[in-house]
């Protein structure tokens, strides 16, 4: 109780010095020495508060976010010997929050060895980040975001990529897309596809987790995210394809990491997929809602005011997650005019019922028939494309399910079945 009275008499006094202050000057006729005064005071005011330090590791690359009360500005270098990336975070108060940041690091990241922070100087925050090997960096501010169950403030963002001396590399790494493109390996790695055209070529099926890394998705009733979810789901049905010997699936993701919407597009395009299949469990806004559903892409209006809002909810992923392969759509919108956009419309359709008359048989539908709206991550022109939204993570019955490994299976062997019934392989 005392010490607050102590705070309030000193922010008393404080409050009655600047006033008075700012009079004496004023009657002076100092008025810019005044502007100057209060310039730094609002300065020392709004000196951002460190809110949390994130570090999400993963074989395409390493984030570390940075979040704070306000904008802050930072430079950033590489030094050697030994091999480091500094940060320095300008007008940044150190804090608890950075404690016990080396905790946070895991031993199978393949960027960060270690981290020191400290205090450089009475406005300047230094960050030293140990690095494992050489690396490429993009680093960006991201406004604050809210948005349902996620509320982020401002949040420096720096994505670390191996180093490349692919000349090719360096050359598109403006186009962030198809500098992650030629930087991952998974894409062509998981399996050996036979050339198009041949008999014996296995359809290739592309399954996306949603959301991942800044992201978690929808949050259930009791905390159960949406990204852990889907990615067992679709780790699933990943393993049940992978048995045949006519399908091979890859992923866009297998780690907890952010890929932009575009950039999933992108991956399937140049693995030449012949399925697109982006898996989620999202949430309503009431508790009540319930349900399997299946999605298509439509540029012409959605197929229901349902559709159109979840639509802009997954389409918002970007803004959380942050932008950072920034699509220029170079690889996208340049093909939307292609003539096999009707004909891949139509095998979409025909695979999201397929997909339904799965789902039914271990859950209710949402929706008995196929939606459609604008989803961002379904632009691909030349790939029959769905969003399947296995349950809602929102209703507190079907939370439980989705975080049950049998219920994921079962979802999985449905999704697997639509699949065979699709390409008529019984």
């Amino acid at each position: 109780m005392f010490d607050e009275i102590d705070t309030n008499r000193r922010q008393f006094i404080q409050l009655g010095a600047f006033f008075g202050v700012t009079l004496l000057l004023t009657m002076n006729g100092y008025s810019d020495e005044l502007t100057d005064l209060i310039e730094n005071m609002s300065i020392r005011r709004t000196k951002s508060q460190i809110l949390a330090l994130r570090i999400w590791p993963s074989s395409i690359y390493t984030r570390l976010t940075i979040e704070t009360d306000y904008a802050i500005k930072a430079k950033s270098f590489t030094l050697n010997n030994p091999l480091r990336l500094v940060l320095d975070l300008q007008s940044v108060n150190l804090n608890a929050v950075v404690d016990n940041l080396n905790a946070k690091i895991l031993k199978n990241d393949k960027i960060i060895q270690n981290i020191k922070i400290g205090q450089f100087n009475s406005q300047v925050v230094r960050i030293i980040i140990f690095l494992k090997q050489e690396i490429q960096t993009q680093i960006q501010n991201i406004a604050p975001v809210n948005l349902g169950s996620v509320n982020y403030k401002y949040r420096y963002v720096v994505d670390m990529y191996p180093y490349s001396t692919n000349k090719n590399v360096e050359q598109s790494f403006n186009d962030d897309i198809l500098a992650l493109l030629q930087l991952s390996d998974q894409v062509d790695n998981q399996a050996e596809i036979y050339k198009r055209g041949s008999l014996n070529k296995k359809l290739i099926v592309m399954i996306d987790p949603g959301h991942g890394g800044e992201d978690p998705g929808a949050i259930g009733p009791t905390g159960v995210m949406e990204k852990d979810v889907v990615l067992a789901i679709a780790g699933c049905l990943y393993e049940l394809i992978n048995q045949t010997d006519y399908l091979v699936a890859k992923m866009t993701r297998s780690q907890d990491v952010f890929i932009p919407l575009n950039t999933r597009v992108a991956i399937a395009r140049k693995a030449r997929a012949d399925i697109f299949m982006s898996i989620h469990a999202d949430a309503f806004s009431t508790p009540m809602a319930k349900g399997s559903s299946v999605f298509v892409l439509s540029d012409y209006g959605a197929s229901s005011s349902f559709a159109k809002w979840l639509a802009k909810t997954q389409n918002d992923a970007d803004k959380i997650g942050g932008m950072t392969f920034g699509s220029k759509d170079s690889i996208v919108n340049k093909i939307l005019l292609d003539m096999t956009q009707t004909w891949s419309r139509r095998k979409s359709n025909k695979l999201g019922q397929t997909l339904l008359s799965q789902l039914e048989n271990i859950t209710v539908l949402h929706n008995k028939q196929v939606e459609r709206a604008a989803f961002a991550v379904l632009k691909a022109p030349d790939i029959p494309s769905v969003l399947v939204e296995t349950a809602f993570i929102s209703n507190p019955y079907e939370e439980n399910l989705l975080k049950q490994t049998d219920f994921q299976q079962k979802i999985a062997n449905s999704l697997f079945n639509g699949i065979n019934k699709f390409i008529n392989y019984k």
